[in-house]
């Protein structure tokens, strides 16, 4: 038996959507964005759409404990999340109130219903409702510098694989993966941004409804330790997380086709570009016992968690 909860959340999907913002009817609604932003088209194209907001640079990358602090003025105002998963994932935090998330990346965090934030470096999740309103417009992406794109594009590849061989899934979480998957693949075949955001959407739910494995847990240890962020965390770790669980035979030949992703975009990343390998293997009983805690399919010793920071370090 399987059991599935789903959530009250409206999603705008498709070129021109953004303009939903003017149905909303939004006043005085508070736009949280990121640095990078704060003087782009993107911003004056949303802003241009609301009634009299206040903007605001949200935290960092990783969500640090210390910036949610910034969020406390947005308490019972309508909210506007504007950029990546570090800051959808701190209004979903801070905010109870109306919340419309415009994502600027294909992390996933404004379909799920929970959201990370970073203490001591130190990765955590806490359990948070969604977004209210989902607004996925291609020309949020337009503006997004394409290796982010395809780095969290890869994060959302991430979630979609590790979903279809999660001891958690379900004929429910198969479909969504595999669509998901599927369309993944064929944006960043084709650069199609419509497409990116619909898969996202699905590999998210699949993530959501069937859990994390080890691919997903290794950027959960070591995105906040080296901040890395967790996009390049995936392209490190999840053709080896998939050698490691023996492959994803629901999806068919994952390796090779992440593999041609990566040389398409020259994304070949390492974990020796962020830190030594004495440092990466401090956390190794960290990422075996936090991998046995989730929804893996396979448990790690503290050997094998050593052997496979050796081989993604390389």
């Amino acid at each position: 038996m399987w059991v599935t909860q789903f959530y009250n959340v409206r999603v705008y999907y498709g070129r021109g959507v953004l303009d939903s913002l003017r149905d909303l009817e939004m006043k005085e609604p508070i736009v949280v964005t990121t640095g990078s932003l704060l003087n782009s088209s993107l911003l004056r194209e949303v802003t241009s759409r609301v009634d009299n907001p206040l903007v605001i640079r949200g935290p960092s990358q990783h969500t640090p404990k210390a910036e949610l602090e910034v969020l406390s003025k947005i308490k019972g105002r309508n909210v506007i999340s504007l950029g990546g998963g570090s800051i959808i994932d701190a209004v979903k935090i801070s905010s109870p109130a109306f919340h419309v998330s415009v994502p600027t990346t294909l992390s996933g965090a404004e379909h799920t219903a929970v959201a990370g934030y970073t203490d001591d470096g130190i990765k955590k999740t806490v359990r948070t409702r969604p977004p209210d309103v989902v607004i996925l417009d291609p020309l949020s992406l337009t503006g997004t510098p394409e290796r982010l794109v395809v780095t969290t594009a890869f994060r959302a590849l991430d979630h979609a694989v590790e979903a279809s061989y999660s001891t958690k899934s379900s004929p429910f979480t198969d479909a969504l993966s595999a669509k998901g998957y599927e369309y993944l693949v064929n944006c960043l075949v084709k650069w199609d941004l419509e497409l990116c955001q619909v898969g996202t959407w699905l590999a998210s739910l699949s993530f959501m409804y069937g859990g994390r494995g080890l691919s997903h847990v290794f950027g959960y240890v070591y995105g906040p330790a080296f901040n890395i962020p967790h996009g390049v965390t995936s392209c490190i770790s999840l053709i080896e997380a998939v050698k490691f669980n023996g492959g994803a035979p629901k999806l068919g030949n994952v390796v090779e086709t992440l593999e041609k992703i990566l040389e398409k975009y020259r994304i070949k990343e390492s974990l020796s570009k962020y830190t030594t390998l004495e440092g990466a293997l401090t956390h190794a009983k960290k990422l075996s016992e936090m991998t046995n805690a989730s929804e893996n399919p396979r448990k790690m010793s503290v050997e094998e968690a050593k052997e496979f920071i050796e081989t993604v370090y390389d």
